[in-house]
């Protein structure tokens, strides 16, 4: 029997901080990057350094030039670092998770790719997943449903499960502290295991859970393994096997008819047959005077012997 083990899984979610801006900033953003992969690609271009140096040059002038006039119009033009994902810099909206800034719409789920924005989400190997990917992915899986386990669970059978999918394969009850029993990798409760996979009583056919006695190819409850005839148990251990079933000696031979009619003990020895029963030849006797009737002739008068001259007396 096993005992059950419950669980907790827990996961850590973390909300993105991302500032609310003007699309006027956002232009501004995709404008700053554009003149950013300008430079960069100016200065990848074969050139002296004059003309290198003068094309940088004009590049800052008309930077600043921009950020001047934003910021006469009220928008703040200070870039806040480079996005963990493109590597470009962010100058208006910016998303801040996983010690990174980001543009909003480049920060997103790294199975889906939607747009994470301030929702919640969860972090495996450095980066982000959505709730519902984050579970089917990485959650552990239930063995009854196969549906991602998102809070307790219990262990059983190298298995995890959700708690209110862990219950009898056979009867659907779940388990109390008494545990479970196995059986071919599924639990069962303690009613249905026995009376499902159990030996059964040779007896009352019920299922035995305990001691038991074998014996005639079968198992036996203790109090069960009795003379079928007088329910008595047998004494010393010993039993007598009639067609399958255990007797006691007396029992025995009264269904093998080996049981003698005078004295009603068994007949192990010689035997006298007559009126159709099995006499000890001692007991065999004349039912008015009770002698012996040893010659072996009687006469017969409502089922019962008697000799020749007892029943001319009472008779004849």
């Amino acid at each position: 029997m096993q005992k059950i083990m419950i669980e907790e899984t827990t996961t850590t979610t973390t909300k993105a901080s991302r500032p609310t801006a003007s699309s006027a900033t956002k232009e501004l953003d995709d404008l700053m990057a554009s003149l950013s992969d300008f430079k960069e690609s100016t200065y990848a271009k074969p050139a002296t350094k004059g003309k290198q140096k003068e094309a940088a040059h004009q590049l800052d002038c008309m930077l600043g030039s921009l950020q001047a006039d934003m910021s006469r119009q009220g928008v703040t033009t200070t870039q806040k670092g480079c996005c963990g994902a493109c590597d470009k810099p962010i100058v208006g909206q910016v998303i801040t998770a996983l010690g990174q800034t980001w543009h909003p719409e480049h920060f997103v789920c790294a199975h889906c790719n939607q747009e994470l924005g301030t929702r919640n989400f969860f972090e495996r190997d450095g980066r982000p997943y959505c709730e519902p990917d984050y579970h089917n992915l990485f959650s552990p899986r239930c063995a009854y449903c196969n549906g991602p386990i998102l809070d307790k669970c219990v262990t059983a059978l190298e298995k995890t499960w959700h708690t209110e999918h862990f219950f009898c394969a056979q009867c659907g009850k779940q388990f109390g502290e008494e545990g479970f029993h196995e059986k071919d990798g599924r639990p069962y409760c303690r009613d249905d295991y026995f009376d499902m996979f159990a030996p059964k009583c040779g007896g009352c056919n019920r299922p035995i859970m305990e001691n038991y006695v074998s014996a005639l190819s079968s198992q036996w409850h203790t109090d069960c393994f009795v003379c079928r005839d007088c329910r008595q148990p047998f004494h010393g251990g010993s039993f007598f096997d009639h067609e399958g079933l255990p007797y006691c000696e007396t029992h025995y031979h009264a269904k093998r008819g080996s049981l003698c009619a005078g004295c009603h003990k068994p007949i192990t020895g010689r035997c006298i047959t007559a009126m159709f029963r099995k006499f000890h030849p001692e007991h065999f006797v004349c039912a008015f005077c009770l002698k012996q009737l040893n010659k072996g002739t009687f006469k017969e008068q409502n089922d019962k012997p008697y000799c020749h001259s007892c029943f001319e007396k009472l008779f004849g």
